[in-house]
């Protein structure tokens, strides 16, 4: 079975996809590119991210892990660098497998190209064997309290204190070596027929020539039990194309075996070097906020519908500027039992950094990491989807649907996708059309939505709204002087 640091053993989560756009609507692509400079390694971590799970013992699982990892730097380090050179091996031996296959593919490989293999397959598997080992060693020098790396330090010792640790070792030491120089010992079995019934490598340590015929008859008491015995001679065979036969699929054999022994450890192991990666990019976040002094948090997990924030500030503008006294913290609150929240206010009033900063805190929370503010409680949601309007300059030449037409196409889409638990952002929606119909347009919406179980935040300009949702509909805000959220 995998092991995991990102989903316990037991998890019920289900874990959705997020559409790209609402990574580049929050700008968590843009954010997360100040925080970590390689490319590989910030996508990796995205597509985790953007891996919704809705389980809150796996959000409290990742919040553990990131928790023993910061509180030992030491221990981060060492762990990343062992799992870099670990994937580094598993490549290499993906790529020894392939020309295992082709050589039985074309059944025409000379004994050298073998005997290469062999001891290829025999290298990774005991340098597999030893990561692990360096990997329980490692972890074992900690005082850990996340269950995943207890999970994880159980899953090595488990392999290498296994009384066939050692032998495994021995075996491979012993073909990492191997010369197919000299003579190679097979064992025939030949059918009534003649013909060759089974063949294998045999140490020549182990051939016991017999003869029945010749068989000393030993003195005792008792009568000795019969034995089976199978006659047996040495048949010493000039190197040709027989031997080389012989050779090359006998060598196959015990590639196929190492081969076999290496990806059953790879597959325990082989999620863990993307997940690694989403928690190294996880820590640089930490750091990044350490060092900009920027009050933080991990998310308290309910399943009640609560979500509040104290002090929640942007994270994009956090990554841009100097430091957090730059940024303005609000305070958000969605009552239990309200279908959404509603933010009014003019443009250019800090609408719509606030629903993105709202956002943020979900994607955030649902993966376990820490959020930008004093204080958070949320609740996992099934889905995230966004609509943001855009600018008129930013739609594409030759469209024939305008901003309103193609809002109208967009939120259907979403509607069809949509599911029970899902959170949806609105950003001035409708703004281009008539004030009383957007509004009345969008009351129906956000209607349908509470319906469905569907939770919504909306910015916009459409006061009218206000006065069609009732009191228990909705929590509603307004934006006022310094870029700030208040009811």
């Amino acid at each position: 079975m995998a092991i995991s640091l990102l989903h316990r053993a037991d998890s019920q989560a289900k874990v959705s996809p997020m559409d790209p756009r609402v990574l580049f609507h929050l700008s968590l692509d843009r954010s997360f590119s100040y925080v970590c400079a390689d490319v590989n390694k910030r996508d990796r971590f995205l597509s985790i991210l953007s891996a919704l799970t809705d389980d809150p013992s796996d959000i409290r699982y990742r919040q553990e892990v990131i928790r023993d990892l910061y509180e030992n730097p030491m221990l981060s380090e060492q762990l990343f660098s062992l799992f870099s050179r670990f994937e580094e091996l598993m490549v290499a031996q993906k790529n020894a497998g392939r020309d295992e296959y082709r050589m039985n593919a074309t059944r025409n490989t000379s004994l050298t190209s073998a005997k290469n293999i062999l001891q290829t397959q025999a290298l990774c598997l005991k340098r597999a064997l030893l990561f692990v080992k360096a990997f329980g060693e490692l972890l074992a020098g900690y005082s850990l309290r996340s269950s995943a790396l207890l999970d994880l330090l159980g899953a090595c010792r488990e392999i290498y204190e296994s009384p066939s640790f050692e032998k495994l070792l021995l075996y491979c030491a012993k073909y990492e070596k191997f010369s197919a120089n000299g003579f190679l010992d097979f064992k025939v079995t030949w059918n009534e027929e003649g013909r060759i019934a089974a063949y294998e490598l045999i140490d020549h340590r182990y051939i016991r020539i017999t003869d029945p015929e010749l068989k000393k008859k030993g003195f005792s008491l008792f009568k000795k039990a019969d034995e089976t015995v199978y006659p047996c001679e040495r048949v010493y065979v000039p190197k040709g194309e027989f031997y080389e036969t012989l050779a090359v699929s006998a060598l196959s054999d015990l590639t196929s075996c190492f081969s076999s022994l290496s990806e059953q450890i790879f597959s325990r192991f082989a999620e863990i070097g993307d997940e690694l990666a989403f928690y190294d990019v996880a820590l640089r976040y930490v750091c990044c906020l350490d060092e900009k002094q920027v009050p933080y948090c991990f998310p308290t997990v309910t399943c009640d519908g609560e979500f509040a924030a104290e002090q929640l500030r942007d994270l994009y503008l956090l990554m841009t500027k100097e430091s957090a006294s730059d940024v303005v913290a609000n305070d958000v609150r969605m009552p239990h039992g309200a279908g959404g929240v509603l933010v009014l206010g003019n443009n250019g009033s800090g609408k719509t950094v606030f629903l993105r900063s709202i956002g943020t805190l979900q994607v955030l929370a649902q993966a376990g990491l820490p959020v930008p503010c004093k204080h958070a409680t949320v609740t996992p949601c099934s889905q995230i989807a966004t609509q943001f309007s855009e600018a008129e300059k930013e739609f594409c030449e030759g469209n024939d649907a305008g901003r309103f037409e193609q809002e109208v196409r967009e939120l259907a889409a979403m509607v069809d996708t949509l599911r029970d638990g899902a959170l949806v952002l609105l950003n001035e929606t409708f703004q281009s059309t008539a004030y009383r119909e957007g509004a009345e347009g969008l009351y129906h919406l956000l209607k349908y939505f509470s319906e469905q179980n569907i939770r919504w935040i909306l910015v916009s300009h459409l006061r009218d709204l206000e006065k069609m949702l009732a009191p228990d509909d909705a929590a509603v805000l307004h934006t006022a002087e310094g870029y700030r959220i208040c009811q």
